[in-house]
């Protein structure tokens, strides 16, 4: 399975980016609603019910006369409210819009957490299988070394502390390959969680890896990207205008509202005066309520609001802040990992050399069993440490655009450039 068709599993199956994506859809519907508040509102209502009455009259001459009337009353009534002038549903309606443009900014930082999860959780697990390949080769070394150590003691040349020196090392090594073996299952697992089957054999790293190149290359200018475009500091920029919004719509409880009312209605018998008798009646005018008092409440949640906008804009301080932060920690990690993988590449040269000549001292009886096994482990371990550097240094990068709110599926593609699928 390579990174590309691991992404492409998981934005299938993985749970969190499915919570996040159904949320984007909820959260879009917020526009709509708050669009609904400067929308005609229609309702159609209908009533029907029986009257059983006692009525007592009085005639002119001053007699009493009593009947009592049965009739059923019919009310079929279609009314409509239109604001024409209402800063409430004015400011609820560009309340929506932030709403739901903060749900977009939260979805984009969803999408790209993705990336990075899945990209770390496949390097975890690369970079497992390739701890397991390097102890096993260590194990092998070694096997070697004490078979040869034994056969020189057995014909008289070794030494017994040779013997047991390459024993120790070999059986810490044996230990190592256990540990390693363990790791290999965990990342595994955890890789598919996150993809929702096994990934089955995963690409290989190729033995070349440059640098990643950036465009721009100063980090004035990513600072700049990421202050437009980081999904954290976008979504607490909308956060900061709903708050804002909110002290318009608070303060709107003292403004006059303004709406078109029309409604037609058909009455049949609606009271026992007119039990007899159905009219229609069609309506059309201008209604205004102006707000006079309401107890100080007004007042108070205007106040609530402004408190909780100076809260809104102090969090967007800390967010900017924060994503800056990361993003100046992998612009420098980034650099620093390049220069770090030619200096292990070049260690790593060096200390297979070391391992060839340190061999051919001992068959010299220049130096001892004891210096192969070290420059054995040094060998091994730079090995181990550039592996480590070089995954390292792609997740820089992908962690890099990540701050900026930049990263998207071509640079995963770019990442993938750097794997084959294995033999």
């Amino acid at each position: 399975m390579s990174l590309i068709e691991a992404y492409q599993s998981a934005l299938q199956h993985d749970a969190a980016y499915q919570a996040a994506m159904h949320e984007n859809e909820a959260g879009q519907e917020l526009r709509a609603i708050g669009k609904a508040n400067l929308l005609p509102n229609l309702s159609l209502s209908y009533s029907l019910s029986k009257s059983n009455a006692e009525r007592t009259s009085t005639n002119p001459d001053g007699s009493r006369f009593s009947d009592s009337p049965s009739y059923l009353s019919k009310a079929l009534t279609l009314s409509m409210r239109q604001p024409l002038f209402n800063l409430d549903a004015m400011a609820r309606y560009r309340q929506g819009n932030a709403q739901a443009s903060y749900s977009d900014a939260q979805f984009s930082g969803k999408s790209q957490e993705l990336i990075t999860r899945l990209s770390a959780t496949y390097f975890d697990a690369l970079l497992a299988e390739s701890q397991l390949r390097l102890a096993n080769a260590q194990s092998n070394a070694l096997t070697e070394n004490m078979t040869g150590n034994e056969v020189l003691l057995a014909k008289g040349a070794g030494t017994l502390t040779d013997v047991l020196e390459s024993r120790a090392r070999y059986e810490l090594a044996q230990a190592q390959v256990i540990e390693a073996r363990d790791i290999v299952t965990n990342t595994r697992n955890a890789l598919a969680m996150v993809i929702g089957s096994d990934p089955g054999v995963l690409d290989t790293m190729r033995a070349e890896l440059n640098g990643m190149s950036l465009t721009p290359a100063g980090l004035a200018e990513w600072e700049s990207i990421a202050r437009a475009s980081n999904p954290d500091i976008v979504s607490s920029r909308y956060k900061a205008d709903y708050a804002e919004l909110e002290v318009t719509r608070n303060r709107a409880g003292h403004m006059p509202r303004v709406d078109l009312v029309a409604s037609h209605s058909r009455n049949a018998a609606d009271s026992i005066y007119t039990f007899n008798q159905e009219s229609t009646i069609n309506l059309v005018g201008v209604q205004v309520t102006v707000p006079l008092y309401a107890g100080g409440s007004v007042n108070a949640q205007t106040r609530q609001a402004l408190a909780r906008s100076e809260v809104a804009h102090s969090e967007l301080d800390a967010s900017t802040s924060k994503a800056l932060l990361e993003l100046r920690k992998q612009f420098d990690l980034l650099a620093s990992s390049e220069l770090r993988i030619a200096a292990l590449l070049k260690a790593e040269q060096s200390a297979l050399q070391l391992v060839e000549a340190t061999q051919r001292s001992v068959s010299g009886g220049v130096r001892i069993n004891l210096d192969v096994l070290n420059a054995t482990q040094q060998l091994f371990t730079t090995r181990r440490d550039l592996a480590r550097a070089q995954h390292g240094h792609l997740m820089a990068y992908l962690q890099l655009r990540a701050a900026a709110g930049v990263l998207d599926m071509t640079d995963l593609m770019k990442i993938s450039a750097y794997f084959q699928q294995t033999p």
